[in-house]
């Protein structure tokens, strides 16, 4: 009998079945593999058998096996609340460490994507945040715990109010080590139900607790940086008798903007002038036009924060350079339209302005960059020490009135920081210098350890930073037992370096 004629579309369904429908498809037109993910010939048996043979194709079939196998044991295998997935974990500490909300589980695409690139059954969002949030939190402690071990530390605390008006203190700890600067964790955040010198006492000891399960190792606490708030200077008064070895210092950066923040005082139509001028700008497109247009090489007004340190010099300073050109398009702008353009075009008529202006860039324009210097992390102790004595000799050798009021405003702060004079020395004998300084509490060895000691509580403020963007308008569910835990994961993420 003659041969029966197959046609091309039988034939390739025949391979499919034949070699496996989970590892190849067709439409009827071609073969597809789809683990290889490539177009495989098959105008002959012989071309299908020569692709599986090849060192790609097996590799992907024991890949699709091993995962294939990994699959039916999580659904075969009876697990209890005590037994978790090493994937949820995983997946949990992940979208924790990068913010990204775990409500985005519940999305279908989002779920979709998970499950056809990873192979593994997806948790819902209300799983992750029962039982593996609290391990991943707990995994992160043990990090820490390891991370500090047996070495001398610095510990930093501040307190800020967030948008449920809770006050929220959080704590950092660093370890101290001669060769380099140590590693730094966010042990833990917590909310005080009122703020003073012993709801910090407590939170102190309690962190310590938390961080040495078995019992505070109080000798090893070197350093304790904070504000100058004075709630804060007597808890430190407190916590002394009990950290026999610990240094208090306050905040060499929050000083040098105290000492800023005279300069503004000082000179009430240029902080009027840089208040209204940054209103011109805000959410006006065709002004904001206009001034690009007119000077395209020129950024826009600065909006300095108040809270942020230098950020008002700064501006002081680019009006001071630009205020000609500033001057003109402001001018060219319809006073009716808005108070803030009148009040500015006023300002701009001011006699004293422009003298004003120039003595500020002149005898205070480099606290902005001495500021941005002390907010570096892992700088050594003497370095910053050199950056706030050469402000104090520029602010002895200025002239005027202002210059000398805002000299001794800084001498006051830094008379009131007990434990500078303690660093001072110690500084002094690591850079080989002459000190009277009396350190009978430490050894010789201790003494290398404060060569990366801090001086500022910036990664406290960074913390709160990361705190503010974790619990956004859109996010206001938290039990604050979970946003705790949220941001520790976070701020400990090695990959989230700000």
């Amino acid at each position: 009998m003659p041969k029966t004629k197959v046609s091309i579309c039988g034939k390739l369904r025949s391979f499919v079945r034949e070699f496996g429908e989970n590892i190849f498809g067709t439409d009827g037109v071609i073969l597809f593999c789809k683990l290889c993910e490539v177009k495989v010939t098959a105008e002959k048996r012989f071309s299908v058998q020569q692709h599986c043979n090849t060192v790609i194709h097996k590799n992907c079939v024991t890949r699709y096996s091993a995962l294939e196998n990994r699959q039916r044991l999580l659904f075969e295998t009876p697990t209890s609340s005590s037994q978790t997935s090493q994937f949820s974990q995983d997946l949990c500490k992940m979208m924790v460490s990068s913010n990204i909300p775990l409500k985005k589980l519940n999305s279908r695409s989002f779920r979709q994507f998970l499950e056809k690139y990873t192979k593994h059954p997806v948790p819902n969002e209300s799983t992750l945040r029962k039982d593996y949030l609290t391990p991943c939190y707990e995994e992160i402690l043990d990090i820490i715990r390891r991370g500090v071990g047996d070495s001398k530390i610095w510990v930093s605390i501040d307190e800020t109010t967030d948008v449920d008006e809770r006050y929220v203190a959080n704590v950092i700890v660093g370890t101290l080590k001669e060769d380099r600067p140590g590693d730094t964790f966010l042990l833990t955040c917590e909310v005080l139900e009122k703020t003073n010198h012993s709801t910090i006492a407590v939170l102190f000891d309690n962190s310590m607790n938390l961080l040495w399960p078995n019992g505070a190792r109080r000798e090893h606490i070197f350093l304790f940086v904070t504000d100058a708030a004075p709630y804060m200077v007597k808890a430190a008064k407190g916590l002394k008798m009990l950290y026999p070895k610990m240094i208090h210092v306050t905040c060499l950066a929050h000083a040098l903007h105290r000492a800023a923040e005279e300069v503004r005082s000082s000179y009430p139509e240029a902080d009027k002038l840089i208040s209204n001028c940054k209103k011109v700008f805000v959410k006006a497109p065709l002004r904001v036009q206009k001034f690009q247009e007119e000077a395209p090489s020129l950024p826009l007004p600065p909006k300095p924060v108040i809270t942020r340190w230098g950020t008002w010099l700064d501006a002081a300073v680019y009006y001071c350079n630009n205020l000609d050109v500033v001057e003109k398009i402001v001018k060219s702008f319809d006073p009716a339209e808005s108070s803030s353009i009148k009040t500015t075009q006023d300002l701009f008529s001011s006699t004293t302005l422009k003298a004003d202006l120039a003595y500020i860039k002149s005898n205070f324009n480099s606290f902005s960059g001495a500021i941005t210097q002390l907010e570096v992390s892992g700088a050594e102790l003497s370095d910053a020490l050199d950056v706030l004595k050469c402000i104090e000799q520029e602010l002895k050798h200025a002239k005027g009135t202002i210059a000398s009021r805002v000299c001794r405003k800084l001498e006051n702060i830094l008379e009131k920081n007990s434990g500078l004079v303690y660093l001072r020395g110690i500084s002094d004998i690591l850079c080989g210098n002459p000190s009277s300084a009396d350190f009978q509490e430490f050894s010789p060895s201790d003494l290398t350890l404060f060569k990366h000691a801090p001086v500022t509580s910036c990664d406290v403020e960074r913390s709160f930073s990361r705190y503010k963007t974790i619990l956004s308008g859109n996010r206001r569910g938290f039990s604050f037992n979970n946003l705790k835990m949220h941001v520790v994961i976070n701020c400990n993420n090695s990959d989230n370096g700000d």
